[in-house]
């Protein structure tokens, strides 16, 4: 097995331009035997504190909420975009929809499925579902959280897992854990971040972007990401690979600007955006579904962002 490990301080392919970037090749000999999923292999349930299957075609209302509209209140200002220049609107299910779920989100032969629609709603040109745990459950650490995806294809969709504070902290003081976030226009690489600091324009960002062969690529492959969250430490690994791809802990330089807010408890977010500044604004429109069936598609998954399962054990 063999890595290479590249630190930019700035980066064409990272959303920010004073992101600092780890970037990690992983050229293994697991990825040659041609496999539908290259995902770790699950825990003994017994050893899980919690589990997503998603093999009931509801979602769980005692698992999950849905964000919705473009954007969010902040201190009585609305801020458009998420924040990030995203062009969705976020859709929630119909009123005595038992199911829990919606043309933008549903549950699929075991697999959660999310799908932007190139369709007109509130004045936006696409919309596009969030869920979160907030509310309903906290993760913390010591602990791992798995989880085994598979992302669409196209400019323009920006999957993402990620994970916020549960206290009501303003972003970034209490910290940002993004798992895994893609770019839809690159076929081979997967990101992990970290995101805190004081105030909005003063901040650091830790970004660790994991490269593997377009043969085994994130939009034809299930991968899954596993997050190992220690005290004063995070690292991200990608299947069965058993060195991290990207480690983070408290002696980190940018810790001595800032507080590291990590050791504290947070809730779940999946969503796919469309646009926004992590891709640079790009957006293809005719890769986009444009009916709830995905019609205009003759693969319609390969537009989804895909979700088998998700665990979260403690260590």
């Amino acid at each position: 097995m063999k890595y290479l490990v590249i630190i930019f301080l700035i980066s064409s392919l990272s959303a920010y331009e004073d992101d600092i970037v780890e970037r990690k090749i992983i050229d293994s000999d697991v990825y040659e035997l041609p496999k539908d999923s290259y995902c770790k292999e699950r825990s003994i349930p017994d050893k899980n504190v919690w589990q997503e299957d998603f093999n009931e075609s509801h979602l769980s209302s005692s698992n999950w909420n849905y964000s919705t509209s473009n954007g969010f209140y902040d201190d009585g200002e609305y801020i458009s975009g998420w924040g990030n220049g995203e062009v969705q609107y976020y859709t929630k299910p119909r009123k005595n929809n038992l199911l829990n779920t919606s043309d933008n989100l549903f549950i699929e032969n075991g697999l959660l499925k999310i799908q932007p629609i190139k369709k007109k709603y509130k004045g936006y040109k696409y919309t596009s579902s969030r869920i979160n745990t907030n509310g309903l459950i906290d993760f913390d650490y010591p602990s791992e959280i798995t989880i085994c995806f598979k992302v669409p294809r196209g400019i323009g969709f920006w999957p993402a897992f990620w994970l916020m504070p549960s206290d009501d902290i303003k972003w970034p003081k209490g910290g940002e854990i993004d798992i895994l976030e893609n770019r839809g226009r690159i076929t081979n690489i997967s990101s992990s971040a970290l995101h805190f600091g004081e105030k909005y324009n003063k901040k650091s960002t830790l970004v660790g972007e994991v490269l593997i062969s377009r043969d085994s690529n994130f939009q034809d492959k299930f991968h899954s990401i596993t997050l190992k969250w220690e005290k004063n430490k995070l690292s991200f690994f990608l299947d069965t690979n058993k060195e991290p791809y990207f480690s983070v802990d408290k002696s980190h330089p940018e810790f001595q600007k800032y507080d590291y807010p990590f050791n504290r408890k947070y809730y779940m977010i999946l969503n796919v955006a469309v646009g926004g500044k992590y891709d640079d604004y790009w957006v293809d429109g005719d890769a986009f579904c444009t009916d709830a069936l995905c019609s205009n598609k003759p693969d319609p998954d390969d537009h989804r962002f895909l979700i088998d399962w998700i665990e979260y054990r403690k260590l």
